[in-house]
């Protein structure tokens, strides 16, 4: 019996391991994962963090999970699943959530069914109306990536991932530049949806709110296989986890948590059937207990939100009493979680539950709009009040910056910067990301000043110690 259980452990082993073949796609390694007759999984690249689209071979026709974003890549990948389950009767394409990474090759499947949540088109549209800002930020990313790659050696590890990393960018910039029609789901869901193909079933879960607003989870019972989107990973494969890097509630994202827990405390009672958790980048993996364990701390910390404001407890008293270390220190240091997205987190479920608001988001707002400074002022003003009626979180004031930085608004990230270290003095990071929006508008003088006390307050910081000798040699990133 030993000898045969080891058997059937390795030929299982075998069968679920990636296999690189020597094929290519758009210049990027293919790789393909089986897992059982019928059940396949596709990405490209070795270093990048990439979409894995999942395909399944049922009586009624091919089913895939995702498209990678680039109706091009999507288009040989398609080609591939052809070949590899010997059969072109494709039916059924499911988003797994809205981003454009995971909806924009939609088209290549639109002689399908497409799935998603009801909210995937709308976060569609709001990916089109930001073309212009993904556009300018490929047309200045590609150019910095180029010149860190000229300063490498051949042979460098670190050369291979951004020579991979430009490869796909310039895609992304090329799909970006062609616009193009827009593919929505052409059935949704709210809840729960199954769909019956014969010998396979596909169950839909609402899980929304932890990466985007319309997420969710696809369990394959036939096949063991849980997937999970773009939500959580417990293990990252490369040294860039992308979209997985985060478990999070984002701010601005729509959250309905009872609904979010009622659908994972279902999908918890299937471990028996559960075989195998797949997230939506190949890079990352999740094991069950990894995913039992991120459920029950957004569960205990749901809890203890509402049970805080029965009582007439702060939002400071909330989070001193949920500190990752201390309250969930099997968390602490997990991939995607850290102090600061625990912050965010319980910020995001205060402002479901209590009377208050964000003043990030609120600020985020008025400096978007070029409001004036009083106005601003009288926000920021509340954090000493003890009737305020917004709440002060760093995280998500940095968060909120970064966006303006990502969307090339370096002066508009710099007033968000600026107010987080007034309200934040003692924290190292606050003036580093202070430092990085100071040196992208041009004033080096300000970004030194920034990063020396980012030093001074944590002598360890890599990314202070590295901007301060690239600026002090005049060596621009752009």
């Amino acid at each position: 019996m030993r000898v045969r259980l080891f058997l059937l452990i390795v030929l299982s082993l075998i069968l679920t391991a990636p296999v690189a073949t020597a094929e290519t796609v758009a210049g990027l390694p293919l790789h393909i994962q089986k897992f059982d007759s019928g059940a396949i999984r596709v990405w490209i690249g070795d270093h990048i963090s990439s979409t894995a689209t999942v395909a399944f071979a049922t009586e009624e026709g091919l089913v895939i999970i995702d498209t990678t974003g680039n109706p091009e890549v999507d288009g040989e990948l398609r080609r591939v699943i052809a070949r590899e389950l010997a059969r072109d009767d494709f039916k059924i394409l499911i988003n797994t959530h809205e981003h454009r990474d995971h909806t924009g090759g939609n088209s290549v499947y639109a002689d399908c069914t497409i799935v998603g949540h009801e909210l995937v088109e709308e976060g569609m549209k709001l990916n089109a109306d930001r073309r212009q800002g993904i556009i300018d930020w490929f047309t200045n990313r590609i150019p910095e990536l180029e010149g860190e790659l000229a300063k490498l050696a051949e042979d460098d590890p670190e050369a291979e991932r951004i020579r991979e990393d430009l490869i796909l960018k310039r895609l992304e910039l090329k799909v970006a530049q062609a616009g193009g029609k827009s593919f929505p789901p052409t059935k949704t869901f709210s809840d729960r949806m199954v769909l019956n193909l014969g010998d396979t079933t596909f169950e839909l879960y609402y899980i929304g709110g932890m990466h985007s607003a319309s997420d969710i989870a696809i369990f394959v019972p036939e096949h063991g296989l849980l997937m999970t989107g773009d939500t959580m990973a417990d293990v990252w494969l490369t040294n860039t986890p992308g979209c997985l890097a985060s478990f999070i509630a984002r701010p601005g994202v729509r959250h309905d948590f009872p609904l979010l827990l009622k659908n994972w405390n279902a999908l918890l009672a299937k471990k028996d059937s559960i075989k195998t958790l797949l997230p939506g980048h190949w890079n990352g993996e999740l094991t069950f207990a990894g995913f039992e364990a991120r459920v029950k701390y957004i569960e205990a910390l749901w809890t203890e939100a509402n049970e805080a404001v029965v009582a007439g407890s702060s939002l400071q008293g909330l989070l001193t009493a949920n500190l990752l270390d201390t309250r969930f220190p099997e968390l602490s240091g997990s991939p995607g979680c850290s102090q600061g997205n625990n912050a965010t987190t319980i910020g995001e479920m205060w402002i479901t539950v209590s009377d208050q608001e964000s003043a990030a988001e609120a600020l985020y707002e008025l400096i978007d709009k070029g409001t004036d400074e009083a106005a601003i002022r009288k926000i920021v003003a509340q954090r000493d009040s003890g009737s305020s009626s917004h709440f002060f979180l760093e995280n998500q004031i940095n968060v909120l910056g970064y966006r303006f930085l990502q969307g090339e608004k370096a002066e508009q990230a710099a007033a968000m910067f600026k107010i987080n270290v007034e309200l934040f003095p003692e924290s190292w990071n606050v003036y580093d990301s202070l430092g990085e929006a100071l040196f992208a508008c041009g004033d080096r003088d300000a970004a030194v000043a920034a990063y020396e006390k980012s030093l001074q307050l944590n002598p360890e910081s890599p990314t202070g110690k590295e901007m301060l000798e690239r600026i002090r040699g005049d060596v621009s990133v752009n």
